[in-house]
C-alpha cells in the first residue's frame, strides 16, 4: 500500500461513483450505436429509443456527480470543509474535556474540532466500511499532518453500539452519519445512543439528511421524542446558507440536511 504523504479528506461523493456513472453511460451509448447493426423494426426502434434516455441520463448524472465532487474537495470549492464547520458552530461547548466524532469517516470533523478546542482530546469513531474512501490509518495520518496527533485518537465501531460507557464524553458530533447505520434502521434509538455516552448537560451537534422522508419520515415526531430526554434540543435548517451553491442543494448531495443540537 503507498503511504500516504500529504494530508487526504477524501470526498463524500467516492470516486467509483462518477466512474461507474460514465462507463455505464459509454455502455449505453455503444449498445445505441451498435443497435444500428441489427434489422430495422419497431422492437429495434424502441430499443434505440430507450437505450438514448438511458445514455443521456447516465451521462447528464455522471456530469452532475463530477462537478459536484469538484466542489465538495478540499482542493475544488472546499463545501465540504464549510459544512463541517458550520457543526462545529453550533457545538455550544468551552472545550473541556473529550469529545467524540460519530462516523469521522477521514478524521476531519475530528480534526477540525481539536484545532478549534486546543485544550480537548478528540476521539473519531467510524466503521469504515468499504464503500467509502476512509480508513483509520488516513485519519491518524491526517492527525500527525495537522499537527494534532497528540490530542486525537481513532477507533474502528458501530454507531449503533457504541463502545463507549454512560456519560463517557463531555461533548459530541457527527456528519452525515446516523442515515448510513444499516445496524439500526430505527433513527430515534440510534441518536438515543449517541446521548448515552454524553455526561449529563454536556453539548451535541448531530447533522444529518433530516429533511429527507426515507430516513427520517417523522422529523416532528423524533425531536419530540429527543426533547424528553434532554435539557436543551433546537432543529437548525443548515439547508438555509451562504456557503452551498445552488447546484448542490439536491437531494443527491446537501438539499436534505438539517441538525439537531443542544444539550444533554
Amino acid at each position: 500500500m503507498k503511504e500516504q504523504m500529504k494530508i487526504d479528506y477524501a470526498n463524500w461523493i467516492p470516486a467509483k461513483l462518477p466512474r461507474t456513472l460514465g462507463v455505464t453511460g459509454a455502455v449505453f451509448t455503444l449498445l445505441f450505436m451498435l443497435s444500428f447493426l441489427l434489422p430495422g423494426s419497431i422492437p429495434i426502434l424502441i430499443l434505440r429509443v430507450l437505450l438514448t434516455a438511458a445514455a443521456i441520463m447516465m451521462w447528464l448524472f455522471f456530469a452532475y456527480m463530477a462537478y459536484a465532487r469538484r466542489l465538495l474537495s478540499y482542493e475544488g470549492g472546499g463545501v465540504q470543509s464549510k459544512i463541517l464547520d458550520n457543526v462545529l458552530r453550533y457545538l455550544d461547548w468551552e472545550g473541556n474535556g473529550t469529545l467524540l466524532d460519530i462516523g469521522c469517516g477521514s478524521g476531519a470533523l475530528t480534526i477540525k474540532a481539536a484545532k478549534k478546542y486546543p485544550e480537548a482530546n478528540c476521539v473519531g469513531m467510524d466503521y469504515w466500511g468499504a464503500i467509502w474512501d476512509y480508513a483509520q490509518s488516513q485519519c491518524e495520518t491526517n492527525a500527525r499532518l495537522e499537527g494534532v496527533a497528540d490530542r486525537t485518537s481513532f477507533q474502528k465501531g458501530d454507531a449503533a453500539h457504541l463502545d463507549f460507557t454512560d456519560g463517557h464524553f463531555d461533548a459530541a458530533v457527527s456528519n452525515f452519519v446516523f442515515h448510513e447505520v444499516g445496524s439500526q434502521p430505527d433513527k430515534l434509538k440510534l441518536i438515543q445512543e449517541a446521548l448515552r455516552i454524553l455526561k449529563p448537560g454536556a453539548p451535541f451537534a448531530f447533522e444529518d439528511i433530516f429533511y429527507s422522508p426515507r430516513s427520517y419520515p417523522d422529523l416532528d415526531a423524533l425531536i419530540q421524542a429527543l426533547s424528553k430526554e434532554v435539557t436543551e434540543i433546537h432543529f437548525v435548517d443548515t439547508r438555509q446558507n451562504d456557503f452551498v451553491p445552488k447546484f448542490l442543494r439536491t437531494p443527491f448531495v446537501a438539499g436534505e440536511m438539517g441538525l439537531i443540537c443542544g444539550r444533554k
